[in-house]
């Protein structure tokens, strides 16, 4: 499977169209879920509910029924995901928090650059590149004042063969990455550079009259400004991720919890900035694209140990060099961690792979089948 994202263009009665559609779904949403809280309905009797109502209102009429049946399959991953410790509980959704629709199954074809939808029509698609596979699911998405087209189809990415590198990488607010190999990338910082012009839309958003036009025009202009700091994040991430798994084949973070150290009042800014939870992900699904593999290890010890003789050398945080008196080694203390990372890694790496450990994985895997079959030819 493999998404591809293309910008489109839809005419004035198009885009009205797709406006109507994220508020019904929006507010379909709303009451499903006011529904599970006050009445405690599940998934399926919620599914049975869409379908009666739906013949008597027709403003739901005028969606696409598996539109409508997604925003309720939209709602219960969002139960499971609470119920997994994964997220908070699902909350009402503003005009603003929910941007886009599905067709999951059908109510839609796309032929060259021209993408037909039911109940919105033909449009205009900036297709950067070949679609692989036969189309699955579409995903309409509006931002601010754009929309995209997000193509999931049955097709395989071209893969690219990574090297048979090995890197290990550490996370710093300095620099962005440091890597085992004495590579070091700076914090782009793109939140800090834009602090300026933020700071001037919010003040003049601030002065606005609520419900006014102009309010409305300068919470626009505030969300487009934010809107270029996180392109410039996803820029620079895309670009380090693809660099990273085209030159090695095993890639080792440190499993920082970045919502922990966020709690910290003088480095959150810092930290929320840098981004790494979306280099981690990036680098994870092309790496496995690309037959390579990204390994998590345990980060405590790896800036104070030495990576040459293991020695523990004690430092301060606005210590930046590893200086260890055992050995001579004196290096960087992010590349001197970032070594010991990918050492963490490989280590974990050997383990994983040992001969007793795959048989007990193999037969953790059939033993269930095994106890099913003693237990029929008991019965």
């Amino acid at each position: 499977m493999i998404t591809y994202k293309f910008r489109f263009y839809p005419t004035t009665a198009q885009e009205n169209v797709l406006v109507d559609t994220l508020e019904t779904c929006r507010r379909l949403y709303n009451a499903m879920l006011a529904d599970r809280i006050e009445n405690r309905t599940g998934f399926y009797e919620q599914k049975k509910t869409l379908t009666q109502v739906r013949k008597q209102c027709k403003h739901l009429q005028a969606v696409h029924s598996q539109v409508l049946q997604d925003v309720v399959l939209r709602l219960d991953k969002a139960y499971q995901a609470f119920f997994a410790g994964l997220a908070r509980h699902p909350r009402f959704k503003r005009r603003t928090k929910y941007n886009s629709f599905t067709y999951p199954q059908t109510g839609f074809k796309m032929k060259d650059n021209r993408l037909r939808l039911s109940k919105i029509g033909q449009m205009k698609v900036t297709v950067h590149r070949s679609v692989v596979g036969v189309i699955k699911r579409v995903t309409l998405i509006k931002d601010i004042n754009q929309w995209f087209v997000a193509i999931l189809t049955d097709g395989e990415a071209n893969r690219i063969e990574a090297r048979k590198g090995q890197i290990g990488v550490d996370f710093g607010v300095t620099n962005f990455v440091a890597l085992s190999d004495g590579t070091t990338t700076e914090s782009p910082r793109f939140m800090k550079r834009s602090a300026g012009p933020l700071r001037m839309f919010q003040r003049a958003l601030s002065r606005k009259r609520s419900g006014s036009k102009n309010r409305e025009k300068a919470r626009i202009a505030l969300a487009k400004a934010y809107r270029k700091v996180r392109r410039q994040r996803e820029d620079f991430a895309h670009k380090l991720s693809d660099r990273l798994t085209k030159e090695n084949r095993l890639i080792v973070f440190e499993d920082l919890k970045v919502g922990n150290m966020a709690k910290n009042n003088s480095l959150a800014s810092a930290i929320m900035d840098a981004s790494w939870g979306q280099l981690r992900r990036m680098t994870a699904y092309k790496a496995e694209r690309r037959g390579g593999r990204v390994i998590s290890v345990d980060p405590n010890g790896t800036s104070q140990k030495c990576s040459r003789c293991g020695a523990v050398v004690r430092k301060e945080l606005s210590l930046r060099t590893h200086a260890c008196p055992r050995c001579g080694l004196t290096i960087d203390r992010d590349v001197n961690a970032a070594q010991n990372i990918l050492k963490a890694g490989l280590e974990q790496a050997r383990v994983e792979e040992s001969p007793l450990l795959v048989q007990r994985r193999r037969i953790s895997k059939f033993a269930p089948m095994k106890r099913e079959a003693r237990d029929l030819s008991h019965g």
